[in-house]
């Protein structure tokens, strides 16, 4: 059992002899392993660089040693303890001296530091290869897997710490929340709310058990307006909210779904998460929410969980009996986490009590004071709190609730164990919105060059004890990508407090914003390259569009354009992909931003940064404001011939020729055409050449009146959906190509194209996919004359049809149902119908609808044999609401 001592030049005992023999490797080391000028050796305990030998420490030797064995594999510190320290209770500091030791031999970039979690060998290591292997050689697989079930996005980590002493809570929460569909937990901060709900939803995430489409995690954290709420928790579902307004959009866009939603952080904007969920519940009868928050709701539907302190035993008790309570057992588990070898004995058990008393069993206070107990020992730990404590309730404000004023209390005194250069850090990273990678957090904390400034090397070790102390979380994401770091909520507004008393909130938003627009001006070089498709684009730039707003936010406020609009272009880009606004109708937040820069852009000096600006903001008006559309794509054109820019001046045409197209300008959009024909470069990857082809098919059939049927029409389609498949971008594209597959006359191929995507699509949260899909296949059912089945599946798709505004389309195809079906009366309503759509939407009738309402109108005059009854009836269609529509449509008799 180890013992502790008050006093934290004695809680550690150093075990370690100096005479003591070299310890051996613990398995079998792989002979001969080279890196670069180095030569490894386990076998002989030798270490020679550039042919020479060189002398390492016993301890640094073995650390190598585990570290080489394990190549590209991060080794946890819990684990290199006990492999080099195998009998010995040793500080984890003794872990970054025998590193440090070891860059100086091989280098700084041999081994990298996880902060948090460990470290990794990265060099590059090579050794003999196995009889027989090729190099770069791939087995084949010994079949073809199963289809895999629907994979949710989840936007939780795949595993979670343990949650301590609230089995019953969770138990009794999971029941409410499968009962009723609106449940708010309600707790004060540092209570658990969070950690709880994450537990539950954790149980809940396999798809089927119980819901039917999985379940998501909202963050809340990072709004800073109400009205990006329905956008964002859209875009954390991966649902396509459609277009017009953002919350009746996502409202139609859950409805069809059975899952469970949890928006945590919710007191930060009480009345705009009741007014969504609210709208949620009564527009969606499958959908449960989970909301975290200090505050009810206070909505007739809501049932208020409230989740109160872990249980602290009433008076001393040995250990054994004292960690059957949740608040101890939480404080030893945190406390061996921080040091493998602690153990709470008899004698301390009293203090660890007490102490968990004094911080009325909040889970997040317990953590931050469990992190020191291996260091100050809990008798002494207990001791320094208390003083704290008394000091804070003297001097602060008295009319605060007990409960803040503790996390308070633990917050600071936490804040006081850091050393200076961990307190800079910690403060500075309140700028941060979210998460960031490493790379970001060092370039907003490191200070510029001098003596007594922060690093990079610096701001890794201080980012490492702040995960250490609780106070940074590390963020989970895809094995493929680097971690995340975020600062908690409950420290934020603490580092908060201190960036301002520093007077460094300035300079710290500063760094933040430059780092903002060097990634997102990269960003937008590299949606072009040709390295990478654009949904692997804005998947990466998703995690940091809530920093790249706050930069912005901060462009606009001083006035720094050149920092405005280099982010601008990416950012409205990467908003797009993330709300799934792909047919054209961007989120609200894209035209406020938009809007809101529009002053900036031509006050930018570099007019390549001015032509991308210019190309973002046509992007947005393109359908709802034609006409500034238009003006934007000649500035994007103005700005990008200025600067001799060949790929800009062939953007800008592209956009020019659309707008042309939409003001039915045919000379004005051939002539762009023309232009880009001639800049054009065949060797230029998909993501460029698609722009030329995207802008000729679609002014083609916008200056054709939507006609489209001819070959060059549909070599036109087909070559610009090709294209957007060959760039990466599969939002619909793929029920687009399929539609195509129909109009080049192959009903039979486009049915068994459709039916397999229709298969594959149903049951995920892609519904826009899905209706598309659905749209098409039923469009092929008619052309084969299989009406029962194009019945059933256009029926299916009308579900999500209003969502996207997809009614006219639908309705063309259903008034040739009904015509066929001779119920003539119905096809002529519905036909009318189908009209009002367009007109509405300033839309023409593609290909396959003219086809299909020719055909259903040739159908239902020969039937009614009267042209005037006929066209009475289609002037009724177009005062019809969707749903008497529907009930015509789908009827068996005629209307």
């Amino acid at each position: 059992m180890k013992s502790t001592s008050p006093h934290p030049t004695s809680a550690v005992v150093h075990r370690l002899s100096a005479v003591a023999p070299a310890r051996p490797s613990p398995d079998p080391a792989p002979a001969g392993l080279r890196f670069g000028r180095i030569e490894l050796d386990p076998a002989e305990r030798q270490l020679r660089v550039d042919g020479s030998a060189v002398v390492l420490g016993a301890r640094a030797f073995d650390m190598l040693v585990a570290l080489a064995e394990r190549a590209g594999q991060l080794v946890s510190k819990r684990e290199l303890l006990d492999l080099v320290w195998p009998h010995a209770v040793v500080e984890e500091n003794n872990l970054a001296a025998q590193v440090s030791q070891l860059r100086k031999v091989l280098g700084p970039r041999a081994i990298a530091t996880i902060p948090g979690r460990g470290y990794r060998f990265i060099a590059s290591a090579s050794s003999a290869a196995a009889p027989g292997a090729a190099a770069g050689e791939l087995l084949p697989f010994a079949g073809d897997p199963e289809p895999a079930a629907p994979s949710f996005k989840t936007n939780l980590a795949a595993s979670l710490p343990a949650l301590i002493g609230r089995d019953d809570e969770l138990a009794r929460l999971g029941t409410l929340v499968r009962r009723h569909r609106l449940v708010t937990l309600v707790g004060a901060g540092g209570v658990g709310k969070t950690r709880l709900a994450q537990a539950l939803l954790h149980a809940d995430r396999a798809p089927g058990h119980p819901y039917t489409h999985g379940v998501c995690w909202v963050e809340l954290g990072a709004i800073t307006e109400p009205a990006q709420l329905p956008a964002l928790i859209a875009a954390a579902l991966g649902v396509h909210p459609g277009a017009g307004e953002p919350l009746a959009g996502l409202v139609a866009a859950v409805a069809p779904l059975s899952m469970l939603i949890a928006l945590d952080n919710a007191e930060w904007l009480l009345d705009a998460v009741a007014a969504t969920v609210q709208a949620v519940h009564e527009g969606a009868p499958g959908v449960h929410v989970l909301v975290t928050s200090q505050s009810p709701l206070k909505l007739p539907a809501e049932r208020v969980f409230r989740l109160g302190p872990l249980a602290v035993p009433d008076a001393p008790l040995p250990a054994a009996e004292a960690a059957g309570f949740g608040a101890v057992a939480l404080f030893v588990e945190r406390a061996q986490a921080a040091d493998a070898h602690f153990v709470l004995c008899d004698a301390d058990a009293p203090a660890a009590i007490r102490l968990c008393r004094e911080l009325d069993g909040l889970p997040l206070a317990i953590e931050l004071a469990a992190a020191r107990a291996p260091v100050l020992g809990v008798q002494g730990l207990a001791a320094s709190l208390n003083d704290r404590l008394s000091l804070l309730t003297s001097s602060g404000n008295r009319h605060a609730p007990r409960r803040q004023k503790t996390l308070r209390a633990a917050l600071d005194w936490s804040h006081g164990f850091l050393g200076d250069a961990e307190q800079r850090v910690f403060r500075r990273l309140a700028v941060i919105a979210g998460s960031a990678t490493l790379q970001l957090v060092q370039q907003v904390v490191v200070d510029p060059p001098g003596p007594s400034g922060i690093d990079a090397w610096a701001a890794l070790d201080a980012l490492e004890v702040l995960v250490d102390r609780s106070l940074v979380a590390t963020v989970a994401g895809p094995a493929t990508t680097a971690p995340r770091y975020r600062l908690l909520d409950s420290p934020r507004a603490l580092a908060q407090e201190h960036l301002d008393a520093a007077l460094e909130r300035s300079a710290a938003r500063a760094n933040h914003a430059l780092a903002l627009a060097a990634r997102f001006d990269a960003a937008w070089d590299e949606r072009y390259s040709g390295r990478v498709g654009w949904d692997d684009w804005a998947a990466a730039l998703e995690p940091d569009l809530d920093n790249a707003q706050a930069a912005l936010a901060w462009a606009r406020e001083t006035g720094d354009a050149a920092t405005a609009v280099a982010i601008l272009p990416a950012l409205l880009w990467a908003l797009r992909q993330s709300t799934h606004t792909d047919r054209g109708a961007c989120a609200d937040a894209c035209t406020a931003l938009a809007d809101a820069c529009e002053t900036l852009i031509d006050t930018a000096a570099d007019p390549r940064l001015q032509w991308r600006a210019w190309i973002a903001v046509n992007l947005v008006w393109v359908k709802s404001r034609p006409e500034r559309a238009h003006l934007a794509a000649q500035r994007a054109l103005d700005a990008a011939r200025a600067a001799g820019d060949r790929f800009g001046s062939y953007f800008a045409l592209g956009r020019m020729a659309v707008a042309h197209s939409r003001r039915h300008d045919a000379a004005g959009c051939d002539s762009a055409l023309a232009e880009m024909r001639a800049i054009e470069e065949p060797s230029w990857p998909a993501q460029r050449l698609v722009l030329r082809a995207a802008a000729e098919a679609y002014g083609h059939w916008r200056l054709d009146g939507g006609s489209g049927g001819s070959g060059e029409s549909q070599d036109l389609i087909r070559r610009s959906l090709a294209l957007y498949r060959d760039a990466g971008d599969g939002s619909g594209r793929v029920a687009g190509l399929i539609y195509a597959e129909l109009g080049a006359g192959d009903p039979r191929a486009t049915v068994t194209a459709g039916a397999a995507l229709v298969a594959r699509l149903r049951g995920t949260r892609q519904h826009h996919g899905l209706t598309c899909a659905q749209l098409s296949l039923g469009a092929a059912w008619l052309a084969l004359g299989e009406l029962d089945q194009a019945r059933s599946v256009l029926q299916a798709g009308w579900l999500q049809a209003p969502q996207f505004e997809l009614q006219a389309f639908f309705a063309d195809h259903l008034a040739l149902l009904a015509a066929l079906e001779q119920r003539p009366r119905a096809a002529a309503l519905i036909a009318g119908y189908a009209d009002a759509g367009y007109q509405r939407l300033e839309e023409l009738r593609q290909t396959h609808e003219i086809g299909a309402i020719a055909r259903a109108v040739e159908l239902a005059r020969a039937a009614l044999g009267d042209e005037a009854v006929f066209e009475t009836l289609r002037a009724d269609g177009g005062t019809l609401h969707d749903a008497q529509m529907a009930t015509l449509a789908f009827s068996a008799h005629d209307a």
